[in-house]
């Protein structure tokens, strides 16, 4: 049963996590904030999807703070990529208006700040997740 599980959780990631989208008309819910695409685990996901596997066997504390990380890293996260989808749409809508590339120039460094701050989020959410996890309970999510 576990095999079958991490194998359907396997596929459901890789589906998921495609290369990026890179059409003009994205929102903020079909894109990804961060530099790393694809590369990076998200742990708090497949947490998310073995809450109650008797495999992983997750004590209450453990759910209780794994609750804060996922909360504080979604809502960074979604934050952060509001504001990059905004920028993009200015850079996107400038370029088509036939504006200079040193006039959009600023824009184009914000967003990679963004993103470069989003990514530290997703970082600081795969290490304190793998802080609380036993080395049994990380090899199952791994």
């Amino acid at each position: 049963m576990k095999k079958t599980l991490l194998s359907l959780l396997a596929a459901t990631l890789l589906l998921t996590s495609s290369a990026t989208i890179l059409s003009a008309s994205t929102t903020a819910k079909t894109t990804k904030p961060f530099l790393i695409q694809g590369k990076l685990p998200h742990l708090t996901m497949m947490v998310k999807i073995l809450w109650n596997d008797e495999d992983l066997a997750l004590t209450k504390e453990q759910k209780k703070e794994l609750l804060i990380i996922r909360k504080h890293t979604m809502s960074s996260a979604k934050k952060l990529n509001l504001q990059i989808v905004s920028l993009e749409n200015q850079v996107i809508k400038g370029s088509k208006e036939g504006v200079k590339p040193e006039r959009l120039r600023n824009f184009v460094y914000e967003i990679a700040q963004l993103r470069a701050e989003a990514t530290i989020v997703h970082l600081e959410c795969i290490y304190n997740t793998r802080r609380l996890l036993s080395e049994d309970q990380l090899y199952i999510l791994e």
